[in-house]
C-alpha cells in the first residue's frame, strides 16, 4: 500500500503489471535511452556475424579445422537494411549501417515520412521493406499489433536469402515459422538475442538450428549501459519521491492521482 514508484533500469516494462500499478496510483517509469548504443552495437555485431559466419568459423578453429572456403561471407556494402521500428535504437543502427554504405529503409508508423527522411532513412511500407531488404532488424515494441509480425506470411513476402536479426522482443517472431524458412533456405540466417520466455525452453524451434546465432539477451549488457540506466533509474525515483517530478512515465494516466509540484 505504501508503494509510490516503480522504475526499471531498462526500456522494457513487460514484466510489470502496469494496469494494476495504475489502478493503485503507482507511477511506472523506465530508462529508454540509457542502453541505446549498447543495443545498437550488439545488433550490428550480430549482423556482421551473420554476414561473415564468425561464430561458425571460430568454432571450427577451436575444433582444429581450417575451413576458409566453407565460411566465405558477403559484404554489407551495397545491401539493403530494413529497420522495423525507427526509435532511438533503430536510428542508431541506421547511422552505423550508413557508415558501412548500406541502403537504410524503415517501416515506422509512428513518425512522419518527413521526420524519417531528415534522419537519412527512407520511409517505406512494411510490404516494401519485406520485398527489398537483404537484412531485416527488429526494433519494434512488444504489443498486440507486433506479436508474431515475422510469420509464415510475412516471410513468404521477403527476398530469398534474407537475414533477420531480433534484439527487441521475443514475441515479434513466430519461431516455428522462421525455423521452417531457414530449413528451406528461404531465410539465409538469423540472429536472436531475445525470446518469448527467458531462458528459452529446450524445445524452442530455433535453438541448435544451423544458420542461427543465439545470445542470451545481451543487448543492454555493457558496463557503460548498466551504469547509465542504473543512475537514470535512481535519479528518476529520487525526483519522483522528493520533487514530485516524473521522467519517462509509462502509465501517464496515473499522474492525475499523484502529487505535482
Amino acid at each position: 500500500p505504501a508503494l509510490k514508484v516503480v522504475a526499471r533500469a531498462v526500456a522494457g516494462v513487460d514484466n510489470i503489471d502496469t494496469a494494476e500499478a495504475t489502478a493503485r496510483g503507482v507511477v511506472v517509469m523506465n530508462t529508454p535511452g540509457g542502453n541505446t548504443i549498447a543495443a545498437a552495437e550488439h545488433t550490428f555485431g550480430l549482423m556482421l556475424s551473420l554476414a561473415r559466419h564468425i561464430p561458425e568459423a571460430q568454432q571450427s578453429m577451436r575444433e582444429g579445422r581450417w575451413d576458409r572456403k566453407a565460411y566465405a561471407g558477403t559484404e554489407l556494402k551495397g545491401k539493403v537494411l530494413g529497420i522495423i521500428g525507427l526509435g532511438r535504437i533503430g536510428h542508431a543502427v541506421a547511422k552505423r549501417a550508413q557508415a558501412f554504405e548500406m541502403t537504410t529503409i524503415t517501416y515506422e508508423p509512428y513518425r512522419s515520412p518527413e521526420e524519417i527522411r531528415e534522419l537519412g532513412v527512407e520511409p517505406v511500407t512494411l510490404e516494401d521493406l519485406l520485398a527489398r531488404s537483404d537484412y531485416i532488424v527488429l526494433h519494434a515494441p512488444a504489443n498486440d499489433a507486433t506479436k508474431n509480425m515475422i510469420n509464415a506470411e510475412t516471410i513468404a513476402a521477403m527476398k530469398d536469402g534474407v537475414r533477420i536479426i531480433n534484439t527487441a522482443r521475443g514475441t515479434l517472431i513466430d519461431a516455428a515459422a522462421l525455423a521452417d524458412a531457414i530449413k528451406s533456405g528461404k531465410v539465409a540466417g538469423a540472429a536472436v538475442d531475445v525470446y518469448p520466455v527467458e531462458p528459452p525452453a529446450e524445445d524452442y524451434p530455433l535453438l541448435g538450428l544451423p544458420g542461427v546465432i543465439h545470445t542470451p539477451h545481451l543487448g543492454a549488457s555493457t558496463a557503460e549501459a548498466q551504469i547509465t540506466v542504473a543512475v537514470q533509474a535512481a535519479e528518476a525515483v529520487r525526483d519522483a519521491l522528493l520533487k514530485h517530478t516524473y521522467a519517462n512515465v509509462v502509465n501517464p494516466d496515473v499522474l492525475k492521482m499523484v502529487p505535482g509540484d
